[in-house]
């Protein structure tokens, strides 16, 4: 029992010293802190020079649509252009649908009108006293519309012998080159045709309307002014028919209907031996298929006064376009329209053209086009020529 116990306190004895050594040194002062190492000396600052090679691309932060500094202008700005196409798109095909059903929807009565109210050319609006307001109205429509530029072209097609059927107040007199008449030199920018007009006859059947056209003509072609005239003043505004001759007959002004025989050439003589020099080099006719009450007939009497070969009846008329939406609103306004000027604005001009080809042997087609594409296929440019005899 004695050599347990003391066996056990030998064996406590060297643990108790360590756990009393390992306080006492716990207990003991810090030494002195090593002495701090060395701090390397300082780096030389360098200027920075970009490296030859591009740094790799990082990738783009979607921009924030909605940040708190944004004002509806700051918006507008960076946004404007696909805003703007998908409005234009949207407000298109919204007008397009909804009003090819309303048009689809609601009656169209003007088809039998067009048969039974045969225009006559004098549009219901012109009196003796307002041809020249009333002329002054079409300024704003029509270059509005682009018909300006296209009577300028028009014009520049016209040579040798001239014909303008339906001449009406004159709106293409001011675009001609009249420098064979003794005109003044074309404007800047104006088309000329090689050669020029060599006589001009301009015919209507509204002598109201001719009234305005020799005020234009005096303006445009100067000599005209010292012309003595073949035909009084008065003799246009009686309503009766009349002929207005200048400059040796080489301009003529002629009140007539266009369904009947036209005038000769300005110069043929009833004898002469050549018909081709009763004929004209080119017609011209601005909106004229829209007032006549027999649009065939007079194509084909056109095509009678048209040299063979190498003259040309070129046209500018408006009736029904490329789509329905505007076919039917044209339709839907066709009687209102015809009420104040006299015309249908809503025939097929196209189809009156091929009648007029298939009607008159060896009449052809040169050109058919629709210009100005803002007027959706309305507006139709025309060239046709007879062919010769073989």
């Amino acid at each position: 029992m004695v050599t347990t116990r003391g066996f056990a306190r030998a064996t406590c004895l060297p643990r108790r010293f360590a756990s009393t050594a390992s306080k006492a040194a716990r207990k003991q002062p810090p030494g002195p802190s090593p002495a701090p190492a060395p701090s390397p000396p300082p780096r030389l600052s360098k200027s920075y020079k970009p490296s030859p090679r591009n740094a790799p691309s990082q990738p783009r932060r979607a921009p924030n649509p909605s940040r708190p500094g944004d004002t509806l202008q700051s918006l507008w700005r960076r946004s404007w252009l696909p805003l703007s196409g998908a409005a234009l798109l949207s407000g298109f095909l919204g007008f397009y649908i909804i009003g090819t059903a309303a048009a689809s929807l609601k009656t169209r009565p003007c088809q039998a009108s067009c048969e039974h109210a045969a225009p006559t050319g004098r549009p219901p609006a012109l009196t003796g006293d307002n041809a020249e307001q009333f002329d002054k109205e079409l300024d704003l429509p029509e270059r509005w519309m682009g018909i300006n530029k296209l009577r300028k072209k028009l014009a520049g097609h016209a040579k040798g012998n001239v014909l303008e059927l339906a001449v009406g107040t004159g709106r293409n007199l001011q675009h001609y080159n009249w420098d064979a008449l003794g005109g003044t030199h074309p404007a800047p920018g104006k088309q000329t045709a090689a050669g020029g007009i060599s006589s001009f006859t301009g015919l209507d059947i509204s002598a109201d309307m001719l009234d305005v056209a020799r005020k234009r003509l005096i303006a445009v072609v100067p000599p005209v002014a010292d012309s003595e005239p073949s035909a009084g003043r008065s003799t246009l505004a009686d309503h009766t028919g009349g002929r207005l001759s200048l400059l040796d007959d080489r301009l003529r002004l002629i009140c007539s209907d266009a369904h009947r025989p036209l005038p000769r050439a300005a110069g043929a003589t009833p004898l002469s031996s050549s018909a081709s020099d009763a004929t004209y080099d080119t017609i011209i006719q601005t909106f004229g298929l829209c007032s006549v009450s027999d649009p065939v007939a007079v194509l084909c009497n056109l095509a009678s006064a048209v040299k063979p070969d190498t003259g040309r009846i070129i046209l500018l008329e408006h009736g029904k376009g490329w789509y329905g939406l505007v076919n039917g609103l044209l339709d839907k306004n066709a009687e209102k329209h015809f009420e104040k000027y006299g015309c249908w604005w809503n025939r097929d001009i196209e189809a009156l053209v091929d009648e007029a080809v298939q009607k008159t042997p060896g009449l052809e087609i040169v050109k058919l086009d629709r210009p100005n594409i803002m007027q959706m296929g309305t507006l139709v440019w025309v060239e046709l020529r007879m062919r010769g005899k073989r």
